[in-house]
C-alpha cells in the first residue's frame, strides 16, 4: 500500500482522501482518482470546495458510460461496515445514491459521456451543476484548511481511505450529504440545462493546438468558460456557429512551405535529413564533430522554405458596442469565429479584437495554436462607444505592424450601420491594410462616408435574418468570399 505521509495525515488533503471511502461511482482504471484531484483543483480555482468523493462520481458519470468496460453505481458495503456508519448516515446515503442514479439517467449526461471532453471543460461542467448547492450550504468550516491537492499519483494509489475517514469528524460531511438529497431536483434541472451546442462548440476547437491547451487552464480560462455555459447570449452564438463551421472544416491546411527541385536547395538548415547534410561537416575531427550533433549546430541542405514574408496577417475587428446587442452580435461572433477557423486552417495568422470606445485585448491564432473560444462567446462590453478614438489608435498599430513586420494585412471591420467614422481615418488605414467592412442591417439604414474607400464590403440586409437558413447562407457567402479572396492573392 501507499498510504499518505504521516506528515499530512490530519492535513486537508487526508480529510479529502478520507471521503472517498463513500464514493458510490465505481470506474476501473487506476487513473479515475487523479482525473477526480485535476477537476477538483480547478473547480477549487473557483471558490468551490466540494467533497472529493463528489467531484470523482460526478465527473466519472460525465466521462464514461455504463457497463463493464465504464463504470458502476455500487454501494461501497465493506467501507460502511468499516467505518461503522449508523442507520442515519445509511439513510443518507441511499438518498445520494438515488442523486447518482438520476444524473446518470439524463440524455445529457449521457452525450456529454460519449464527447470526451477535456479535463478542464469537465471541471467547469460540475461547477456548473454544483456551486449553486454548494454555495447554499451554510457550513461555517466548509473552507477551514482549503487549498488545491497535489498531483502525486503515489499519494492516492491504495491509499487507506477507510483509515483517513475514521480520523475526522464526519458530522458535517453527512450533513452535506442530507444538504446534496434535499436538492436533488435543483441539482437535476442544472444538469438538463447545460447547453448541449455550446459545449459541444468547445469541443471542436480542443485538437486545435499543439502546445498542451488541453492541460487545465488558468483561473481566467475557467472563468471564462463558466460564463460561456452561463450565458444566453453564448449559447445563441455557439448555436450559430455550428451551423457554419461543418462547411470549413474539411479545408485542408496550407503548408506555406515552397517546394524545389530534386536538385536545387532553398536555404541552409540546423536541422535536417542525414543526406542532406553539408560535406564540409565531415571535415571537422572526431570530437568537434560529436560536440556539434549535441549541440545540434550542424548545417544541412534545404530544399523547403518557409515563406513567411508572404503569408498574410488576418485582423478581424469585432464591434462590441451596446449597438450590436441581439441579432447583430450573434451574427458577428459567430461569422469571426468561422473566418479564424477557415483561415488558420488555410495556413495563415489571425488577429481579433474586440472594440467599443477603445480597443481590447488582441487575441493571436498563429499555426499550432488554439483559439480562446469562451472569451469570444463571453466577452462583454460597458464602455460605451468612440469610434474616432478607436481608429485613431488603430491607425497607429496598423503603421506600426507595417513598420516592424512588414507583412501583408487585411483588416476586416465587422460593424453596424451607424458606426461613423471621419473618411480621412480610413483613407489612412488603407495605405498599411487591405480593408474589408461587413456591415450588419437588420434594424438600421446604411449611411456611412467611407464605405467607397474600402476595398471590399459586405452589407448583411434585413431579409438575411428571417430565417435560420437565410443568416447561416449569408454568412457562408462572406466566409466563401473571403477564402477566395486569399487564394486570389
Amino acid at each position: 500500500m501507499s498510504p499518505i505521509p504521516a506528515a499530512l495525515s490530519h492535513s486537508y488533503l487526508a480529510r479529502q482522501v478520507g471521503t472517498l471511502a463513500i464514493s458510490h461511482v465505481h470506474v476501473d482504471n487506476p487513473m479515475s482518482h487523479m482525473r477526480a484531484v485535476s477537476w477538483f483543483n480547478s473547480v477549487a480555482r473557483l471558490g468551490i470546495y466540494l467533497p472529493l468523493f463528489l467531484v470523482h462520481d460526478m465527473g466519472c458519470l460525465l466521462t464514461s458510460q455504463p457497463g463493464p468496460s465504464g463504470y458502476r453505481i455500487d454501494v461501497p458495503a465493506a467501507n460502511l461496515a468499516q467505518i461503522g456508519a449508523n442507520q442515519q448516515a445509511r439513510a443518507s446515503l441511499g438518498r445520494y445514491e438515488r442523486l447518482l442514479r438520476k444524473i446518470s439517467e439524463s440524455e445529457v449526461v449521457t452525450k456529454l459521456a460519449g464527447w470526451r471532453l477535456r479535463d478542464d471543460l469537465i471541471a467547469v461542467l460540475l461547477t456548473r451543476v454544483l456551486s449553486d448547492a454548494y454555495q447554499r450550504w451554510r457550513e461555517p468550516t466548509k473552507t477551514v484548511g482549503a487549498e488545491e491537492l497535489p498531483l502525486d499519483l503515489a499519494m492516492y494509489r491504495d491509499a487507506d481511505v477507510v483509515s483517513h475517514f475514521k480520523a475526522f469528524d464526519s458530522g458535517p460531511l453527512w450533513a452535506f450529504l442530507e444538504h446534496l438529497a434535499d436538492l436533488e431536483l435543483h441539482i437535476y434541472t442544472c444538469t438538463e440545462l447545460i447547453d448541449l451546442d455550446t459545449v459541444r462548440l468547445l469541443g471542436l476547437f480542443k485538437e486545435d493546438s499543439a502546445n498542451g491547451s488541453d492541460a487545465i487552464g488558468s483561473s481566467l480560462d475557467l472563468v471564462d468558460l463558466v460564463s460561456a455555459l452561463d450565458s444566453p447570449e453564448a449559447n445563441d452564438v455557439a448555436n450559430f456557429s455550428l451551423d457554419l463551421l461543418p462547411s470549413v472544416l474539411e479545408t485542408k491546411r496550407a503548408s506555406g512551405a515552397q517546394t524545389f527541385a530534386v536538385d536545387g536547395y532553398a536555404s541552409i538548415e540546423r536541422r535536417g535529413h542525414i543526406d542532406s547534410l553539408m560535406l564540409t561537416e565531415l571535415a571537422h575531427d572526431d570530437e568537434l564533430f560529436e560536440q556539434r550533433v549535441l549541440n545540434k549546430e550542424l548545417l544541412y541542405y534545404g530544399h523547403e522554405r518557409e515563406r513567411e514574408d508572404e503569408r498574410r496577417l488576418h485582423y478581424i475587428l469585432v464591434d462590441s458596442s451596446a449597438s450590436m446587442r441581439g441579432k447583430r452580435q450573434v451574427f458577428a461572433r459567430g461569422l469571426a469565429l468561422t473566418l479564424v477557423k477557415k483561415l488558420s486552417l488555410q495556413g495563415d495568422e489571425i488577429w481579433l479584437r474586440f472594440f467599443d470606445s477603445r480597443l481590447h485585448e488582441v487575441l493571436k491564432v498563429a499555426r499550432g495554436t488554439s483559439f480562446p473560444v469562451p472569451y469570444l462567446l463571453s466577452f462583454r462590453s460597458e464602455h460605451g462607444r468612440n469610434y474616432g478614438k478607436v481608429f485613431r489608435q488603430l491607425l497607429v498599430e496598423m503603421a506600426r505592424i507595417g513598420r516592424d513586420h512588414q507583412r501583408n494585412v487585411v483588416l476586416y471591420i465587422i460593424t453596424h450601420g451607424q458606426c461613423h467614422v471621419a473618411p480621412e481615418l480610413i483613407s489612412a488605414l488603407s495605405q498599411y491594410a487591405s480593408l474589408y467592412g461587413i456591415i450588419i442591417l437588420p434594424s438600421s439604414e446604411l449611411g456611412l462616408e467611407f464605405l467607397p474607400l474600402l476595398d471590399r464590403q459586405q452589407i448583411v440586409e434585413d431579409e438575411s435574418f428571417r430565417s435560420r437558413a437565410g443568416r447561416r447562407d449569408r454568412a457562408l457567402d462572406i466566409v466563401d468570399d473571403v477564402s477566395t479572396q486569399g487564394e486570389q492573392e
